[in-house]
Parts: structure tokens; C-alpha cells; sequence
């Protein structure tokens, strides 16, 4: 667990970003505009949102004044907590990612981040359970957030709305896209039959639920291509599960215009004049 301070923009701007850590996002000022999920998202002042792992941010713009909190819960505690059964329903953030607090509640739990903060701070050998005493803050600023977001929630949210549907497609794809590329997968998971599926996800997302899931292999493979210089694009082929590397670069290249060769050159061209 990491809590940034100041955080007043995003890594990149206009570029997909990836993560294998939960991040807990706190505005204080300003406000950015981002597509979650390939859906549109506004930040706005008073607001948190939620990052799942493995999800896809593309950050557009921020103000100048744009200030957050970042609470980055690693790939190992996600787990831990999900072990625990401490997730909270996190699906529920796919489609409305923010939710805005009052100023009552803002200062409640800025001061579970300051206590937080100082856990992780200090050494076990100050606090012997400190590890356990942050799953547990965790814990409770989790249901925190669950009580701020509950208007959204019941309005929002049931069980059979597509919305539902699309969620769990979201947390579905991050977990099994390294070894499930088909649609067919996805819909049995739901429950449903992949022509109902696929009507769904087309009516959320604006997109066929195959074209969704090969916009979201494309952004997994552009990432290992502009931040894996060490894997050849064999290697990234055979790690994304294509049948052989043609089969990869044809399905590159017809999403993103360019073969990965090109991109990844371009992307270390680039890089050389930021």
C-alpha cells in the first residue's frame, strides 16, 4: 500500500495506461476528463474514484489546479483482500467509477488516509501487526465508501440491468483475456447466450462485444510493446495466447493501423524527443 500526495497529473495524456494495483483516486481540486473502461468519465472536486486492476484508463486532460490523493493498493493485497472476501462489490465502479462526498465526509475519511498513512510509514517493529492493521483500515474505509456511493448504487445498479451484465464482462475480461479471446467464453460466464451478450454490451459499451475485447487485447499488447523492450514480439504473442505470431501482427495491425514493429519503433522514437 502507497499513499501519493499532490499527485497533480496523469503519467500519460491521450495514451491508454494499465495497472496491476487497485488505486484509490481523491480529488481536492480541479478536474480531469478520462475514458474508464472506454467509457467517458468527468473528476471533478469532492470526488473519488476507483481504478480496478487491470482495467483500462486513457487520461485526456486535467485543469492546471488538478490535485489528488492516490491510495495504490498493490496486486498482493488485491488478492489478500479478495481472499478475505473484503472487495466490496468493486464491479460496481466499471460504469460509475466516481462518487462525490460532501464536505463532512471528505474530512472523515481524509482522516482515515492520514491514520493510514502513518501506519504505513512506520516499521513493524513500532507496530508488530502492521500489516493486519492495514487490511483492517482498508476494510473500514471501504464500507466508508460503500455508505458515501449508496444513492449511486440503488440508482444505478441491480442485478439484471445490462449494467450488471457489462461489469462483471469488465472484471471478467482482466482476469481471463490471457487465455479467452472468445465471446462464446464470456456469455457462458454471464449466463447468457452470446447473440443476448453480445446486444448487451453493445447497448453499454457502444461497441460489439468481440470488437470490445480486441480493443482491450490491442491496449494490452501496445503496453508490453512500449514497456517490455525485453520481450520479442513472439514472446508477446505466445504471452496474449495467438496462435502464432501472424496470426498476431494481422490482428495488430488491422486494429491499430501500424504492425507492432512500427509501433513499438515509433513509441521508442518518441520517447527520445519527450
Amino acid at each position: 500500500m502507497a499513499v501519493l500526495r499532490n499527485v497533480n497529473s496523469f503519467p500519460v495524456y491521450g495514451r491508454d495506461i494499465i495497472s496491476p494495483c487497485m488505486i484509490v483516486c481523491i480529488n481536492h481540486s480541479g478536474s480531469a476528463l478520462a475514458q474508464y473502461d472506454m467509457q467517458e468519465v468527468v473528476f471533478r472536486p469532492n470526488e473519488i474514484a476507483v481504478v480496478m486492476p487491470n482495467h483500462v484508463v486513457r487520461p485526456l486532460e486535467s485543469t492546471p489546479d488538478y490535485s489528488v490523493t492516490l491510495l495504490v493498493h498493490s496486486p498482493a493485497l488485491c488478492e489478500e483482500l479478495k481472499t478475505k472476501r473484503l472487495t466490496h462489490d468493486y464491479h460496481k465502479y466499471h460504469r460509475s467509477p466516481t462518487c462525490l462526498l460532501t464536505d463532512e465526509e471528505m474530512t472523515q475519511y481524509m482522516q482515515a488516509v492520514n491514520l493510514l498513512e502513518h501506519i504505513c510509514n512506520t516499521s513493524t517493529q513500532r507496530y508488530p501487526l502492521r500489516h493486519e492493521m492495514i487490511i483492517q483500515l482498508t476494510n473500514v474505509m471501504s464500507e466508508m465508501h460503500n455508505a458515501f456511493r449508496r444513492d449511486i448504487d440503488e440508482k444505478m445498479f441491480d442485478e439484471n440491468s445490462r449494467y450488471a451484465v457489462f461489469n462483471a464482462f469488465c472484471d471478467m475480461l482482466a482476469e481471463h483475456y490471457l487465455e479467452q479471446h472468445e465471446v462464446a467464453f464470456y456469455a457462458e460466464k454471464a449466463h447468457l447466450t452470446t447473440r443476448h451478450f453480445s446486444v448487451v454490451i453493445k447497448a453499454v459499451a457502444g461497441v460489439s462485444a468481440s470488437d470490445y475485447i480486441e480493443q482491450y487485447l490491442a491496449t494490452q499488447a501496445k503496453n508490453l510493446l512500449s514497456t517490455r523492450p525485453d520481450m520479442s514480439v513472439q514472446q508477446i504473442s505466445n504471452h496474449l495466447n495467438y496462435a502464432d505470431p501472424s496470426s498476431f501482427c494481422r490482428f495488430f495491425k488491422r486494429t491499430t493501423g501500424l504492425s507492432p514493429r512500427q509501433f513499438r519503433e515509433q513509441r521508442q522514437e518518441g520517447k527520445k524527443h519527450e
